[in-house]
This record gives C-alpha cells, structure tokens and sequence, in this order.
C-alpha cells in the first residue's frame, strides 16, 4: 500500500465520540490521516466540496443536515468519495436505507476497534484499486496478479452478501475456477475463499443483533442464511458461541 494517505473526514455532533473515532483511525492504519472534524452535517458538506476526502465517516443523527442527507449529497455529486454510516441501535432502519446512497459500510456505536479496522482495511483496498487502476476496461482479465483476485472476490462478497452465494457462484461471475480461486485466495490471504465468506457474513451478523428489534431468523437472512440452524452453526464455528448466546451476554 506504500506511504499513501489517504483523507479522511469526521461528522459527528458529540465531540469527544469524534475525537475518539479519528484517534482510533489513524492508530489502526496509517494508511489514513483525519483531516477534518465537522459537528454538523451542512459544514461537513461545505468541507468536502472544497477539498473532497477519500472518505467520510457521518453519524447519522446530527444538526441542521442529518448523515443519511450528507451521504446522499455525496453519492449524487461525488462518487468517489466513500462513505461509511455511525449509527445507535435505534437508528438501524436509516442505517440499511444509507446502502442505496451509496454508503460504504455502517459502525454501530460504540464503536468496535475491529470492526473499525475491517472497514479500514475494506476501504483502503477499495482507494487502491481507485488511484492505481488496477483493473481497468481494457486490460484483460488474465493480466490481474494474484492480490488483485482476491481483491474482485473480497468486493464480490461485500456487495452480495446478503444473496445466496458461495465460491462456485463467485467464480462463474469473475470467470475463473472455483479451484483456482482457492488456490490463489489461500496464498495471499491465508483463508479460503469460503472461510472468508463465512466470516465476513458473521460480522455483520454480529452488528445486527445488537439490533433487539431484529429477530434472529431475520439477522439469518440479512447475511444470506435461509437455514436458521446453518446460520447458528456457522455462527458458532465463528465466534465459539451460539447466535443465542452471544445476545444474551450483550446484558
């Protein structure tokens, strides 16, 4: 990833939340700098439009332009700028309406240092592929390295999640073997294509049900489980705790 920084920019309306989120960024990847905290999402548009960032981190719930607005304004008239949610609980049903503006990725509050440092990593893989041109519309599909694989499969997977996917179905859509991909994904990652996609679902699941609205069958679904007992097991094999008990201990 080299020394590249890449600028990052806060909105958020309680301060010490603020600080505490850009200290935490700049500790788990250097990759990123914070250049800027804005208490309200009018200033902080005002902010990007001079000098856009390569991503924004907005709460959802603030003065005088709310973070669902801000996301939007930025989905509309700069696309490349990425965009990541902060959200409560309560707040969840916007959170899921961000992702048709664009958003990147959603944190709930407080926020998790290793969720933070997945979304880190998430976005700083996605930046790369934007400034290096890694795969552009001309260059075969063949001339990708190895990281540059992993990469369309770990984006894949972000973005289809919620389907019912699996390794076959994301070699079919990136025109590769299954086997190959698990051959390169392992070398470069250390994890198969299939853990990876397990653990990603799982994550996420886990942000979920801190949603007590959400049933377990629906936080299943959301990650694409259909097999209550399947999303259980995986969950289990993941986190060494049933999706049931790990609601339980968040009391």
């Amino acid at each position: 990833m080299g020394e590249r920084k890449y600028r990052v920019i806060i909105a958020e309306d309680e301060k010490l939340i603020a600080k505490n989120i850009a200290k935490h960024i700049e500790a788990d990847n250097p990759s990123f700098r914070v250049c800027g905290i804005y208490s309200n999402g009018e200033d902080a548009l005002n902010a990007i439009r001079q000098q856009p960032p390569d991503a924004v981190f907005t709460d959802i719930s603030m003065p005088v332009m709310s973070g669902l607005e801000l996301a939007a304004e930025i989905h509309r008239t700069m696309d490349n700028v990425k965009c990541v949610i902060i959200t409560g609980y309560a707040e969840f049903e916007y959170a899921r309406e961000a992702l048709h503006y664009g958003v990147r990725d959603y944190l709930l509050k407080p926020v998790d240092k290793d969720e933070l440092h997945r979304v880190l990593k998430e976005l700083e893989l996605s930046l790369t592929d934007i400034y290096d041109g890694a795969r552009s519309g001309s260059e075969p599909e063949a001339a990708l390295s190895p990281e540059e694989i992993v990469k369309l499969v770990e984006e894949y997977v972000r973005n289809n999640y919620s389907q019912d996917i699996d390794l076959n179905t994301i070699a079919q859509n990136l025109g590769y073997s299954s086997s190959y991909l698990t051959k390169v994904f392992n070398r470069v990652e250390q994890i198969t294509p299939s853990k990876y996609i397990r653990n990603y679902r799982m994550g996420i699941a886990k942000q979920l049900m801190n949603d007590r609205e959400m049933t377990l069958q629906q936080v299943a679904s959301a990650v694409g489980y259909n097999d209550p007992f399947h999303f259980s097991k995986s969950f289990k094999q993941t986190f060494g705790m049933t999706p049931t008990e790990y609601r339980e201990s968040l009391h």
